[in-house]
């Protein structure tokens, strides 16, 4: 095959003799027409002529398109509405929901799938030419239960189709065989097609007065095969080829056929990208062409404009709302920066996975901005909700309507400037509207949330390609590149089980009719023969051929493509893992390093204003820098929307139940004049009160079943830990909740104890209510991972400290002091501490261990240390990663 001097050529030794006599030639691919096109306007050109009539190239499908709306113009056919793939779909799922309903007997799990189904079986059926009319046909369809009652839905599908007088392609196709006054008038040439079906021969014989078939007669090049250990280092290599030619000689063309083009595309793209550097700032300039473009509803500005029409559905899920207030799409500015993070605070604290759309405009309306209240995002907001969408039904002609209406109130797709691919984006959305609205006679009237599901489907099914000049390297499905002609052609993914495809006959017609006829994917020979074919053509139209493979894909190892037997797989190049000119960066640059693990040192007054109590030791310890970042600079992680109670609110929950019902009781006097039952109330009285003062906010978004259920789950909870604290000597409760005040190394520390018993003896015991474990070596240590009850210990001097664990089927005290008569409160204390603090042997010791620790921990604080580093546990929970980029300092080490 001659050299490519340029991405648009094309050899026409074969067909410009067909051209030159007027002859119309027809393609597989829209791809392939175009280049022949532009390669027979070059060759006019260079001839010097300044004129010329246009060719007639065309893909097969749009060429047959073309002669149905002729022959209608003409009035040699009637007229027959052509409806697209969703508008058929609507109508086969209409006809599958009516039949169901009808028919006790047949039921379907996945509607979807049979819908697709059914639309593909009728488009085979027409396009071989079955007729099912027939009766010795039918009585095939009848043996088999599935095929039985898709003859049903068939007869009721064409019904539908005849009223509206509609139909597909092929419908309109066999209306033209029917026609007694149309002329054949072509001179046609059928250019490197290897199938064409039934319907397509009979109609083009009958629109032609010569119908030939034309082939590359190049010679085939003997393909170089590579394996590769796993996918994606087959696309990086592929990536990497593709540069070096690029680098090497960038006028030849280079073709990547993709065996799976919908799950490789992305990885593709992405080696393509970073190989090119083109993740960055040249984004734009990868001069790469993909045949195949990306579903609408994933294109940005759509998929913005989709997230503001489902804020009508009354109910925004907090996900769907973080993408839209940081979406450039839409013109309400003022929701950025400060303004931004007091909404999504307040959000945050509501704790709903998903928030009501008048408590969003509420919450909008609240934010302070400049000297006034109220912002453009809540005026928009309100302007949305005003229109009323909830409760509408209407025909889809009118919902575009009011679609359009609430874009206008969020002035979207925004007042900035779009590049190119975005303003091509936003045209299909709106040819996608019009289109919407043809679906009048297809669904009728619709809810909101019918009408927003359909536009949706209609996103997903419409493919956004940007109009783009042709590159140098395409990247291309198993079909669209056939015939296309490239100086390097390599095939990639040419596993066993995907090259050729696995037969899969259709569910809804006989397999035996369906081999009769060859219908696709109905025979394991008949895919092996449609493989073939392609990759002879591959070899005949391209001057250097390399095939790929995986050895395995997701853990499941792999066999070579039976086609790539007669071919010699050899050994790889070697590679280097690393880019060579990454390389040369990294060794030619100058680093420089600035030691910033202090902050600056807290000024009395900024000392004087801290808040959080024991948590500014508790983070010190954890983390220094989570110290600084929350303490000082106040940075909180928003919280994670939960459905129901957040663990923090149950937590509340616990602490108020507890508090009201050792207020009742008060001492174990009290809890052992209480039987069973008595303890039961008394148990259910404190739950009820506590769940009684959830706050309003919480209490919607949690709901009345769900604190029902928190109540009796809080009072069996209550019942066990009563049974503990049956166990224990006199005590009587002397404070709960109370507030203490201790200083350290200048720091004002607000202490509130959940707990302080008074003794039989006259000793004190600090409680700390918890709901999880933990354990005496929180204790211990340079770092004491929970310095409350030593706190509480330092600023009372209590004689012991102690946990009360709260879990169900696992509550205990987990103490450690100089008290006796407490299960789980060790009196020993040198034994107790012994495999962690061997030096410690009495409780004093154990004081004034907590005094040194606790109050280096503050020195380190006051003197601003603020270093990355964390104890092996404190970046489970933390939420800052992304502020002290932990990762990236673990990857440099």
């Amino acid at each position: 095959m001659p050299q490519q001097a340029h991405p648009g050529t094309y050899d026409l030794t074969v067909l410009a003799p067909i051209l030159e006599r007027g002859g119309v030639i027809l393609t597989p691919n829209l791809r392939l027409g175009r280049r022949i096109i532009a390669a027979w306007n070059a060759h006019q050109v260079q001839s010097g002529l300044q004129s010329w009539p246009q060719a007639r190239v065309y893909s097969l499908e749009s060429y047959l398109d073309r002669r149905w709306r002729a022959a209608v113009a003409g009035g040699e056919v009637a007229p027959r509405r052509l409806l697209s793939a969703i508008q058929l779909r609507q109508i086969w799922q209409r006809v599958i929901d009516r039949d169901q309903a009808g028919h006790g007997d047949y039921h379907l799990l996945q509607t979807e799938g049979a819908v697709a189904l059914a639309q593909q079986a009728r488009e085979n059926l027409l396009r071989t030419r079955v007729n099912v009319k027939d009766s010795a046909v039918r009585s095939q369809f009848r043996l088999d239960p599935d095929c039985s009652c898709y003859l049903r839905w068939l007869d009721a599908f064409d019904g539908e189709l005849q009223q509206m007088c509609a139909g597909t392609l092929s419908d309109a196709l066999i209306d033209v065989l029917s026609a007694p006054t149309i002329a054949a008038q072509d001179d046609i040439t059928l250019l490197d097609f290897d199938d064409v079906t039934r319907l397509y021969r009979d109609v083009l014989e009958r629109l032609s007065f010569r119908c030939e078939e034309a082939h590359s007669d190049a010679a085939p090049v003997m393909p170089r095969v590579f394996a590769y250990p796993d996918r994606r280092s087959e696309l990086d290599a592929v990536a990497e080829r593709a540069l070096a030619q690029y680098r090497a000689a960038p006028d030849m063309t280079l073709g990547i056929v993709l065996s799976d083009m919908q799950g490789d595309r992305a990885a593709m793209e992405y080696a393509l990208r970073r190989a090119f550097d083109c993740l960055g700032d040249n984004y734009t300039s990868l001069p790469v062409n993909f045949s195949t473009g990306i579903p609408l509803d994933r294109a940005p500005v759509v998929r913005d404009a989709l997230g503001l029409l489902d804020i009508n559905r009354g109910e925004l899920p907090y996900d769907d709302l973080l993408m839209l207030v940081r979406s450039r799409f839409i013109a309400p500015s003022d929701m950025r920066g400060e303004n931004l993070v007091s909404l999504l605070r307040r959000i945050a604290d509501d704790g709903a996975a998903a928030i009501d759309l008048g408590r969003l405009r509420y919450l909008a309306q609240q934010v302070q901005v400049e000297e006034e209240r109220g912002t453009a995002f809540g005026e928009a907001l309100r302007r949305t909700d005003k229109l009323r969408l909830r409760h509408l039904r209407q025909l889809p002609s009118a919902w575009v309507q009011s679609f359009s209406d609430v874009l206008a109130c969020w002035q979207w797709p925004g007042s900035g400037p779009l590049d190119s691919l975005e303003y091509q984006q936003v045209e299909h959305w709106y040819r996608l509207l019009e289109e919407f609205a043809g679906f009048d006679d297809v669904c009728g009237e619709l809810s909101l949330t019918a009408a927003l599901s359909l536009l949706r489907d209609c996103c997903r099914n419409q493919i956004s390609q940007p109009q783009t000049a042709d590159s140098v390297i395409q990247v291309l499905g198993p079909l669209e590149a056939a015939g296309l002609q490239f100086d390097t052609l390599c095939l990639c993914g040419f596993q066993g089980t995907r090259w050729p495809a696995p037969a899969r006959p259709n569910p809804f017609v006989p397999v035996a009719l369906q081999r009769q006829h060859q219908m696709p994917h109905s025979s394991a020979e008949r895919e092996w023969q449609y493989a073939a074919d392609l990759m002879r053509l591959y070899r005949a139209t391209c001057r250097e051929m390399v095939i790929s493979y995986a050895e395995e894909i997701d853990g499941v190892p792999e066999l070579p493509s039976a086609l790539l037997e007669p071919f010699t797989t050899e050994s790889l190049p070697p590679t280097n893992p690393v880019d060579s000119d990454w390389t040369a960066r990294q060794n030619a640059a100058i680093r420089e390093s600035v030691d910033d693990h202090n902050g600056p040192a807290p000024q009395a007054a900024e000392l004087t204003q801290l808040s959080g109590g024991s948590s500014i030791l508790q983070n010190q310890a954890a983390c220094p820098f989570r110290a600084f970042a929350r303490n000082r600079l106040r940075l909180e992680p928003l919280a994670e929307p939960v459905m129901g109670l957040s663990a923090a609110d149950r937590g509340t929950l616990l602490h108020n139940a507890l508090f009201i019902l050792w207020g009742e009781i008060n001492d174990s006097t009290t809890l052992a004049g209480m039987d069973k039952t008595a303890r039961e109330l008394a148990a259910e009285r404190a739950s009820a009160a506590a769940v009684t003062e959830v706050p309003q906010a919480t209490r919607e978004v949690a709901g009345l079943h769900c604190l029902d259920l928190e109540k009796q789950r809080l009072a069996g909870l209550l019942q066990e830990w009563l049974d503990i604290e049956s166990q224990r000597a006199p005590f009587t409760v002397s404070e709960r909740e109370s507030s203490i005040a201790l200083e350290l190394a200048g720091i004002p520390l607000n202490l509130r104890v959940d707990r302080i018993d008074t003794l039989e003896g006259g000793g004190q015991l600090v409680l700390d209510y918890k709901s999880g474990r933990n354990g005496l070596a929180d204790w211990l240590g340079e770092r004491i991972a929970q310095p409350q009850l030593p706190l509480y210990g330092l600023a009372t001097g209590v004689n012991a400290v102690s946990f009360a664990q709260i879990r169900a089927r696992d509550c205990k005290f987990t103490g450690i002091g100089e008290i006796d008569g407490v299960p789980g409160i060790k009196s020993d204390v040198g034994t107790a501490i012994k495999r962690w603090q061997p030096e410690i042997e009495d409780w004093p010791a154990l004081v004034a261990h907590w005094r040194e620790q606790l109050s280096a921990l503050a020195e380190a604080f006051v003197a601003g240390e603020a270093a990355v580093d964390p104890t092996p546990t404190a970046c489970n929970f933390c939420g800052l990663q992304s502020l002290c980029r932990i990762s990236v300092q673990e990857a440099s080490l």
